[in-house]
């Protein structure tokens, strides 16, 4: 090399001669080695690239275990299990494409015929050990183990899962049909402790927004009164969400009311038991009824503000109201108002992990508003809300699954008000509130729908 820099000249010469002299001798070298360890099964052969369609026979055979040295990520997959799977001799199937070079054209097709029907018997060609292609009997029939491993197709599924347990455990559920409203869960004193039932809740003990919301932002406890008070509760199973659940059972005659307001609100909280789906889920399927049921409280026109009685009657009557933007005003429904006040009350005594805790202290007890997944209803003495979580965004959904199993030890405050947006329906009120006390949904029956439900009465 040092002749190279120097000289130039030399390089143009005997350089280039003798450097491939002395190649070709290494290459004849490297040959001879190679073809004396061919026969010699204890050592591993050393590595050859891919087979040369020009070269000589002992270029016949092609040397894969050479790719156990990268770095390939296919060591953590494989088609077939490892277990029951025996691997032929690798020396001696070289030893056998060897020999097929050098036998006659119509012999080595006898051979491959034979081979090939020996490799069927174990199974070594439903592995890819050895290949049917002429071409590769030409040249090589050798893989290693390796090269049969393939990544398995992985998927992403987002649909439901139809073996879900609650779907066989509903189905075997007990049928009732049209039964007394608020018959199945009882009541229990609220200083009392008692599982699977509900008790009556003071609404002073939520926060809404205050009389100067507007100015500070600040919320205070409620008034101590509401438009209506609860009288039952109900926990329906059912294989498809029930709308206007109020046609399916008997509703009490209260015989009372306040001029055109209903002297009974029932509000049905629909949630479902299947799991959520982020891309086209469903919205309708297995799942439970919390049907709460409220009268109108006998001081509803007197202990309730004159606006609070405005604005619920124009929910009644399902009216518009202009709302400004910042270009222009739109019209909406007033019952795009209605806002959900819920908290769990026993947070302690829930098992949470840190992460949970946070989560829980973080969001209990925010309000939020049930549009767009609500619907209404309105019989001759009834106004039914339907409030359906099957409708909530998938977060929602994933969420409260996760939390769904826990329900039945929570005791839980739910509420709901009238949100106000301008300083005279301010301070806000409530609608209702009622406390559940550690239900379990499982303990409860499938509600049985007529084809032709009666008239409510």
């Amino acid at each position: 090399m040092g002749a190279c820099v120097s000289r130039p000249e030399n390089c143009v010469g005997g350089g280039i001669k003798s450097s491939k002299v002395k190649l070709r001798k290494r290459r004849k070298a490297l040959k001879r080695h190679v073809s004396s360890r061919l026969y010699d099964q204890s050592t591993e052969p050393p590595f050859s690239g891919p087979p040369n369609s020009h070269g000589s026979s002992d270029d016949l055979w092609y040397d894969s275990a050479s790719i156990l040295e990268s770095d390939c990520s296919d060591d953590d997959f494989q088609s077939v299990p490892d277990e029951g799977v025996s691997f032929p001799n690798i020396g001696s199937l070289r030893d056998i494409d060897l020999h097929r070079s050098s036998v006659h054209p119509e012999q080595m097709a006898f051979q491959s015929t034979v081979d090939e029907n020996s490799g069927r018997e174990n199974g070594l060609l439903d592995r890819g050990i050895i290949g049917t292609d002429s071409s590769l009997e030409k040249k090589y029939l050798i893989s290693s183990p390796l090269n049969t491993r393939k990544k398995p197709a992985y998927k992403l599924s987002f649909k439901r899962n139809d073996g879900h347990t609650n779907a066989t455990t509903i189905s075997s559920k007990m049928h009732i049909q049209r039964p007394i409203a608020g018959s199945q869960v009882p009541f229990c004193p609220i200083d009392k402790n008692m599982s699977n039932s509900w008790s009556h809740i003071d609404p002073q003990t939520f926060r809404v927004r205050g009389k100067d919301y507007l100015r500070d932002k600040k919320k205070e406890p409620a008034s101590n009164y509401a438009a209506y008070y609860p009288f039952g509760v109900d926990v329906f199973l059912s294989q498809r969400k029930i709308d206007h659940i109020s046609r399916f059972v008997k509703l009490p005659d209260v015989g009372f009311s306040s001029g055109d307001v209903p002297s009974i609100l029932v509000v049905n909280v629909q949630i479902p038991l299947y799991p959520a789906a982020l891309f086209g889920g469903e919205i309708d399927g297995e799942g439970i009824s919390f049907v709460l049921y409220f009268k109108l409280s006998d001081g509803y026109s007197k202990e309730l503000s004159s606006q609070f009685q405005y604005n619920m009657r124009r929910i009644l009557d399902d009216e518009l109201e202009v709302v400004k933007g910042f270009r222009v005003d739109t019209l909406v429904p007033c019952r795009e108002r209605l806002k959900i006040l819920g908290r769990v009350v026993n947070i302690d005594d829930l098992q949470l992990s840190a992460p949970e805790r946070k989560l829980m202290h973080a969001y209990n007890g925010k309000p939020v508003l049930s549009r767009p997944q609500h619907d209404f209803y309105q019989g001759e003495n009834y106004f039914e809300i339907d409030l359906d979580m099957h409708r909530f965004s998938y977060i929602s959904r994933k969420g409260f699954g996760a939390f769904q199993d826990r329900l039945k030890d929570c005791i839980l405050d739910f509420g709901i008000t009238i949100q106000g947006n301008k300083a005279e329906e301010l301070p806000e009120e409530l609608l209702c509130c009622v406390r559940l006390n550690c239900i379990d949904y499982m303990n409860y029956h499938t509600l049985r729908l007529n084809q032709d439900p009666p008239s409510p009465s």
